[in-house]
């Protein structure tokens, strides 16, 4: 059953941030309506796109407790009151809002916003359950999916996705993860500007997060344990890049990327703490026509015409980073020579057997083996690492963890000159 209280003002809106808040500290009720100031903005909460390509949504609460269903349009504020599964539909740029049995019960409606009422203040969308209160809006007749939740909450469903699989023995690489990802997250709320409505998106763009269905134990444990606690530089939040396995050194951010150069951002040794990785080290072989075949799929693809660069004659490493990465590779062929930058080669040649996929890493040697005539038959990369080589190498922090070295010190090492902090 579904209940329906209408409120008409001018001077009030419900606060997203208040209900939160009173998610997080037991109390289920709907707070009154009331003119208020903004919400700090120092208030912990991440607002998270979970997705904008659909039409109609699902949404209820996982243990069938009650949700509340606040809807906004013009100067009209409606709260909905149901226990069964809700409808949400886009037309064009408003939502339509339905019960279970489709029985629409409001439209024209500029914004929804959902939160838990039962035990166990969890929501799930089309089967996939979050903490938190989900928001809706509408944008070229698709539903914009945003989870307005608490980083804490946030960081258990991003940690393992991103550090991948852990055992107990590397709960200070988790820490260390968590503390990584919180700082991430903190540094970029608004970046999107304030008429985004979000923050950071669930995937690769910005974390992986995958919300209750992601947590485990550990990590939980890990973020619980390091709670409010970030890495910063002269005191403000720092970039906190990470990648998965440096193969022995990490690299200085402006030698793998156009950007400026960062203190705590610097070639380091782990002294190969990823050997654990089974990326450590790799091989790709091509053939030269194979190589011939992804230069001229990517050179068309940039400069938007048909490209041929004809016969492969020779290619060489023409400089390498501190790190032991290629910062730049030179191919000659029969048309000219051409030369690759920093991180560019990997999206370039790609692996072997896996095309759509970039190399796994720029540190790399090359072995190029010829006929009697001199011609190019094989190309041979033997490789290490895996990601960008920037920041914290996460099979480093684990096989530093197995060692016993705690996530303070993991986090000096791969984040020079660092301190960690307690924001909230």
């Amino acid at each position: 059953m579904i209940h329906v209280l209408k409120i008409k003002s001018y001077l009030a809106r419900l606060s997203a941030a208040v209900l939160l808040i009173a998610l997080l500290w037991g109390c289920g009720g709907v707070p009154s309506v009331s003119e208020m100031a903004p919400p700090s903005s120092r208030l912990p909460f991440v607002a998270v796109l979970l997705d904008n390509t659909a039409r109609e949504h699902g949404v209820a609460a996982v243990d069938d407790g009650q949700l509340s269903i606040d809807c906004y349009k013009d100067d009209q504020h409606s709260v909905y009151f149901s226990r069964k599964e809700i409808r949400i539909k886009a037309s064009r740029k408003t939502l339509e809002l339905y019960n279970s049995d489709g029985y629409l019960l409001d439209d024209d409606i500029d914004r929804i916003l959902v939160a838990p009422r039962g035990k166990e203040r969890i929501l799930a969308y089309d089967g996939k359950p979050y903490r938190g209160l989900l928001e809706m809006t509408a944008s070229s007749g698709q539903i914009v999916l945003v989870n307005l939740v608490y980083v804490e909450d946030y960081l258990k469903g991003v940690v393992a996705l991103e550090i991948g699989p852990s055992q107990e023995d590397q709960i200070e690489a988790v820490k260390a993860q968590a503390i990584a990802a919180r700082t991430y997250a903190m540094a970029h709320l608004g970046q999107f500007g304030p008429d985004a409505g979000y923050d950071l998106k669930a995937d690769v763009a910005d974390q992986v997060y995958g919300g209750v269905a992601a947590e485990t134990d550990l990590v939980s444990r890990a973020v619980e344990a390091t709670a409010g606690q970030v890495a910063v530089y002269n005191d403000k939040l720092i970039n906190a890049y990470y990648h998965s396995t440096c193969g022995g050194a990490t690299d200085d951010i402006e030698d793998v990327w156009d950007k400026n150069p960062q203190p705590y951002l610097v070639s380091v040794s782990d002294n190969d703490a990823c050997r654990i990785s089974k990326y450590f080290t790799w091989r790709e072989q091509y053939t030269a026509d194979q190589i011939v075949l992804r230069l001229n799929q990517y050179l068309t693809q940039e400069r938007g015409e048909q490209v041929n660069v004809g016969k492969l004659t020779d290619i060489r490493v023409g400089s390498r980073t501190p790190g032991g990465r290629v910062a730049s590779i030179i191919f000659e062929t029969a048309s000219g020579h051409y030369i690759f930058n920093k991180e560019k080669v990997r999206w370039v040649i790609k692996q072997s057997d896996t095309p759509d996929a970039i190399l796994r890493s720029a540190r790399f040697s090359l072995e190029v083996k010829k006929n009697g005539a001199g011609e190019i038959t094989q190309v041979i990369f033997n490789g290490g690492g895996w990601g960008h080589g920037v920041g914290m190498c996460q099979m480093g922090a684990k096989g530093m963890s197995e060692r016993g070295v705690t996530c303070d010190s993991i986090l000096a090492l791969y984040y020079q000159g660092t301190k960690l902090k307690k924001l909230y």
